[in-house]
């Protein structure tokens, strides 16, 4: 008896030592969560007038772009959620608990507001779905644990913070892929509580980016956030949607170190190839290796991009138009060996493509000396014979019948090869007219594909 009476004159001692106090307000705390959650009902929403909406106070913090999947049309992001708003049944005098004016309680135990992602395609957070009868009963199903508790403080006002995981559906428009701006929407809202129920507001207009983490692949321009009412065909009320717009510009300088710069590479060798003499036959084999990693490029580029038919994406254009040039360098130097080293052509230069390509385009690309030493052609030799001393010798040697008829078969032998020799030397005229002019459609070819080269860079790069 002795020993509890002096326990209890100790007792008000025990309470001023240092930490006392807080195993008095733990135990204070445990007594008041028991007392709030005994005849707690979490399937009502947590207002005394069935009239009245809940008043949920909406904001997000981005904290990663996790990944943009251009093929599958999807958006990953790593956001940290806030929600906050008043539970009218969670309220208490913290005079009256042992001046406890905050609680911890397990998310589970509470109602909670059933904010979704509507566009969702996969998500790692879920909350629990209520489903309402009537306008005004509640059943729950579908609980899943959630992952952080809830803070409530003594005038009922309750902060629910977790961070989540959210896998969207984004329309990606590449159109000017790699210099491409992307917007993906997310859109978040109440599933089953129309604005009558759960009115959401916005806290800041934008998202915060205080622990924002950048990507290597996106620049994050803007995160705006906009609150909309809408009507949905499956109900007649009002719900409220709050979007959240997720304004992205690629980092080009991978493409371009990766895809483009090689390209450009290429194509300034196809326009150094024509330098290679064409009657060496690996010119062609030298268009064709550059067309083949051309095509590996192009291979490599489409598999990263969603197959779709509505818009081509300008690197491809690019690669497409490279490809195209390299082609045409291919056609243009069949052309220029068969103008050149298909044997002797059946009849002459043309009057109008001599006058275009010995003539002004020669003179243009500094090439009429040449033009002139090959198609200008000595005069041609008469016969060996004279046809008159043959006479004139005839007639001072009428007795030697058998040599003037000798001599009469050589004059006509010398006739004949001397109309063969004219005839060879206007065929190597025509020969050398056709090797010039393909000379110069092959240095105009050059000067073509270097000018559509700059023109594809210049407008499909920029």
């Amino acid at each position: 008896m002795e020993t509890s009476l002096g326990f209890l004159l100790l007792m008000p001692l025990f309470t001023c030592i240092p930490g006392s106090r807080s195993h008095v307000n733990q135990y204070d705390a445990i007594a008041l969560k028991a007392s709030l959650l005994s005849n707690y009902d979490k399937s009502l929403w947590p207002v005394k007038s069935s009239s009245t909406p809940v008043n949920v106070d909406f904001d997000i913090s981005l904290k990663q772009i996790i990944e943009l999947a251009e093929r599958e049309q999807t958006f990953q992001i790593n956001i940290w959620q806030r929600l906050y708003w008043n539970d009218e049944y969670l309220t208490w005098n913290a005079s009256e608990h042992g001046s406890v004016d905050s609680l911890t309680i397990h998310s589970s135990d509470i109602w909670r507001p059933d904010i979704f992602l509507y566009n969702n395609t996969l998500s790692i957070h879920c909350t629990c779905m209520v489903l309402i009868y009537h306008d005004s009963i509640a059943k729950t199903y579908g609980t899943i644990e959630p992952i952080t508790d809830i803070t409530v403080t003594s005038a009922g006002r309750v902060s629910y913070l977790h961070p989540a995981i959210y896998t969207s559906a984004c329309q990606v428009d590449i159109t000017r892929f790699p210099f491409d701006k992307q917007e993906c929407i997310l859109e978040f809202g109440s599933w089953i509580y129309s604005s009558s129920k759960v009115n959401i507001s916005l806290v800041n207009p934008s998202a915060g980016l205080s622990i924002y983490t950048q990507n290597v692949e996106w620049i994050l321009n803007k995160a705006p956030m906009e609150r909309k009412v809408a009507f949905y065909p499956c109900c007649t009320e009002p719900f409220v949607t709050i979007f959240l717009t997720m304004q992205l510009e690629r980092r080009p300088f991978f493409y371009m170190f990766n895809m483009v710069a090689p390209c450009i590479i290429l194509m300034i060798l196809n326009v150094f190839g024509f330098c290679i003499p064409p009657d060496t036959g690996k010119r062609l084999a030298f268009f064709m290796t550059i067309l083949l990693a051309l095509v590996v490029f192009q291979k490599v580029l489409s598999d990263s991009l969603p197959k779709t038919s509505i818009t081509t994406p300008q690197l491809g254009q690019f690669f497409a138009a490279t490809i195209a040039l390299v082609g045409f360098s291919c056609l243009a130097s069949i052309t220029v060996i068969r103008m050149s080293y298909s044997g002797p052509p059946s009849y002459p230069l043309p009057r109008w493509l001599r006058l275009l390509l010995l003539r002004y385009l020669a003179r243009l690309f500094c090439m009429n000396t040449i033009g002139k030493e090959k198609h200008v052609l000595p005069p041609a030799k008469e016969g060996v014979y004279n046809v008159s001393d043959h006479e004139t010798n005839r007639k001072k040697d009428t007795l030697n019948v058998a040599l003037d008829l000798s001599l009469r078969e050589i004059v006509c032998h010398s006739r004949e090869y001397s109309a063969h020799a004219r005839e060879r030397k206007e065929k190597k005229k025509d020969q050398d007219e056709w090797k010039m002019a393909a000379l110069v459609l092959d240095r105009a070819l050059m000067f073509v594909v270097g000018g559509a080269t700059i023109t594809v860079c210049v407008v499909l790069l920029r």
